[in-house]
């Protein structure tokens, strides 16, 4: 039974450690903005995506320099 609760909990930890999610989408003048928020030390690798959505596919790019 201890063997069960701790792998849980190894699992729980590995899971809300390395994961990210996705805080944030925009619209704006036809484009899509995607801000890219993770969890690993409070969100220093956030990162924010700049789509262009056309017929059946979306471009995206990194918007560097803009919060």
């Amino acid at each position: 039974m201890r063997r069960i609760f701790t792998g849980l909990f190894i699992a729980a930890m590995a899971v809300t450690s390395v994961g990210c999610s996705y805080g944030a989408i925009a619209a704006h003048d036809g484009k899509l903005y995607i801000a890219r928020n993770d969890s690993f030390l409070m969100g220093a690798l956030r990162k924010i995506y700049e789509c262009t959505p056309s017929a059946g596919s979306m471009a995206c790019v990194e918007v560097k320099g803009k919060p």
